[in-house]
């Protein structure tokens, strides 16, 4: 089986974007340590409207002294061989930076807010962004929050971009909220499909292919579980980051009374999950698996937890990999 492990590399986008040392230089460093101790790569899907932003930002000593960081750490993955994939957040066209922080505005927080045009000139400077970063540019794409629909106006932006891989849908995944809203309810239950109109939907002579993000069904009991071993013992279980995140309370809610469509992740205790879902993978005689994960919210229990993962992993004969 290939296994592909990503992480959106981006802030937070609450309340409190953090800090860029604790969200993302921190918890990348010690995913960068444990790909080298097995010699494995991971693909980061970098959030490139935020580097964007500090780059317009630069007359400012700490955006300045933050996008130094940020680009010596990506001329450094780039070089350790693992895949950057472009990851859009469009809400970084409304955000500013004003008194020391980032002002968080979620208002267009998917790209289905913005015309065509706009959508063309978002993900082609986004894009471009990167580039100039790690002089190379990006093979597969991730949408910002899942939402990678309606597809039209991102496929020609993507075309332009010679951009034809896509990875944001996961199997009975949905969503609809203010902020954001996905619908993968008629995706197939495959890790891979080619697709035209829609990445949740299958077209065998589609010029685009979806690389799925692995689903897994989690029980209310786990978010109980969470929940206490998070005030009882934050150390462990805690995410490094220091930001907070774009809540919808009646979702989170709603987990901890009713069975949860999600995905296969590293994040926090979530990572607990990753060895059933790979024995599960393996009776059904699956061909990938795609983990998806932030460096935010990574704690000091996800690092061990994916540590031994890769290990069993690759006893057992996967291969850890990128997609590109």
């Amino acid at each position: 089986m290939q296994i592909h492990i990503s992480f959106d590399y981006e802030l937070f986008f609450g309340s409190s974007s953090g800090s860029i040392q604790k969200c993302i230089i921190e918890p990348t460093q010690k995913l960068i340590e444990i790909s080298s101790k097995y010699k494995v790569p991971f693909i980061f899907y970098v959030d490139a409207g935020y580097l964007f932003q500090l780059k317009n930002n630069l007359h400012n000593a700490l955006c300045l002294a933050d996008f130094e960081l940020i680009t010596k750490q990506l001329r450094q993955l780039s070089d350790l061989g693992h895949e950057i994939g472009l990851h859009i957040h469009p809400h970084w066209e409304d955000c500013t930076f004003e008194n020391n922080k980032w002002n968080i505005n979620t208002t267009r927080y998917k790209l289905a807010c913005f015309t065509e045009k706009e959508v063309e000139n978002i993900i082609t400077k986004y894009h471009q962004t990167i580039i100039d970063i790690i002089g190379k540019p990006c093979k597969s794409y991730r949408a910002g929050g899942w939402c990678v629909q309606p597809f039209d106006s991102i496929k020609k932006a993507l075309i332009k971009n010679n951009i034809f891989i896509d990875s944001s849908v996961y199997y009975k995944g949905f969503h609809k909220s203010e902020a954001h809203a996905y619908n993968f309810l008629n995706a197939p239950n495959k890790t891979t499909w080619k697709f035209e109109s829609d990445p949740s939907i299958v077209s065998n002579d589609g010029q685009f292919n979806e690389i799925a993000i692995t689903y897994d069904k989690i029980p209310a009991l786990f978010y109980w579980n969470l929940y206490f071993k998070m005030k009882s013992n934050p150390i462990v279980y805690k995410p490094i980051g220091d930001g907070n995140w774009l809540v919808d309370k009646k979702r989170i809610y709603k987990h901890f009374y009713t069975p949860t469509n999600h995905f296969a992740c590293a994040d926090g205790f979530f990572a607990s999950r990753l060895p059933s879902i790979l024995k599960r993978l393996e009776s059904e005689k699956k061909d990938k698996m795609m983990v998806l994960s932030h460096p935010k919210s990574m704690a000091s229990y996800s690092f061990q937890t994916l540590d031994n993962f890769i290990s069993v992993a690759l006893n057992k004969g996967h291969q850890i990999c990128k997609i590109v």
